[in-house]
């Protein structure tokens, strides 16, 4: 989105998601904000990509996925070559022998998933993205959401297809256990929040989220399904007691991180503003966050700091660090692209 047109409350729903991620990849448990987080800080990403969402006109199916490729799998692939270098020289120079880079963290790469079955199935069972890029299968999987919506959305019968793509992912879930590559199983189901996002755009349902009716409606809703679900983890295919549970936590869950956006744009600019530049560059946070953590993590063992410190550094100084390191990454290609 152009940086001119951004929507300050969108940022602030994706800040709010990305911190999260790192509050849980912390281990931070701060009760129930994680526990509630947990319901939101993905479902937050698809619903907002949802709501940004336009068909092109004239534009075929194939230029479409080179577009979304371009901004999701170059960075996939980047990132996981960066830091598949890194361990490679790391152990070369530490051990001599790059060889306990095993086969496997190339086969994560290529499969795109933190495990090959739900831990249902098989509760012990090794880590497949092992290379601190456990994260990075967010962005094979909101590829591959893409490539289902945008080849639906092409139908008058989006929805119906829809539909069906949500049946087969649940059929698929709690009859195989397997988890396909990429997400593949999943992105029916991950395009129901998609969905959701568009919906409210296009029939300009804005204006519910400032509506004290609609705000208490969904606060139900979420509390409700929260409470009944129970917790998430959609990289490894847990989805709580209920998938639909889970549509209903996370739909309604995001919009009312939305919506509080919205209410800390109209009254505190200032602070929206400094949070949405954090939801601008969630895409360098995900990507690079863990590797961030293992050098925080060190540091933070050298000087002896307190487990609640070393927490709160994990979150708030890599959130800080990679988002500065995101914007400058930006300057320099518009820079580049300038000359």
């Amino acid at each position: 989105m152009d940086a001119s047109k951004r929507l300050l409350w969108l940022d602030f729903g994706k800040a709010a998601g990305i911190l999260v991620v790192l509050l849980v990849h912390a281990e931070w448990n701060l009760g129930l904000v994680t526990f509630y987080g947990g319901m939101f800080y993905m479902p937050v990403f698809f619903v907002a990509a949802g709501y940004t969402f336009r068909q092109k006109e004239g534009e075929d199916y194939f230029t479409y996925l080179k577009k979304k490729a371009k901004r999701l799998l170059l960075p996939y692939f980047g990132a996981n070559l960066f830091l598949w270098l890194f361990f490679w020289v790391k152990d070369s120079c530490l051990s001599g022998n790059p060889g306990d880079l095993k086969p496997l963290s190339l086969f994560g790469i290529l499969y795109s998933r933190n495990q090959m079955y739900t831990d249902l199935c098989r509760p012990d069972q090794e880590v497949l993205l092992n290379l601190l890029n456990a994260p990075l299968w967010f962005l094979t999987g909101m590829f591959l959401t893409y490539a289902f919506y945008g080849l639906i959305s092409r139908n008058r019968r989006k929805y119906v297809f829809l539909a069906l793509g949500a049946a087969a992912s649940v059929l698929w879930h709690y009859s195989a256990g397997l988890l396909l590559p990429w997400s593949l199983d999943a992105a029916p189901y991950f395009a129901c929040f998609f969905a959701a996002g568009e919906w409210f755009r296009e029939q300009k349902k804005e204006k519910l989220l400032g509506e004290l009716w609609f705000l208490g409606l969904l606060l139900v809703v979420f509390l409700l399904s929260s409470g009944l679900n129970g917790t998430m983890n959609l990289s490894k295919g847990d989805y709580g007691h209920s998938m639909l549970l889970g549509l209903l936590a996370g739909t309604s869950g995001s919009l009312l991180v939305l919506a509080a956006g919205m209410c800390l744009e109209r009254k505190w600019i200032s602070v929206m503003k400094a949070a949405a530049v954090i939801g601008q560059e969630t895409l360098t946070i995900l990507c690079f966050h863990m590797f961030l953590f293992m050098f925080i993590k060190t540091g933070a063992s050298m000087l002896g700091l307190p487990s609640g410190l070393t927490k709160a550094l994990l979150v708030f100084g890599s959130a800080g660090v990679l988002t500065a390191a995101g914007r400058a990454a930006a300057g320099i290609l518009t820079l580049c692209r300038g000359r």
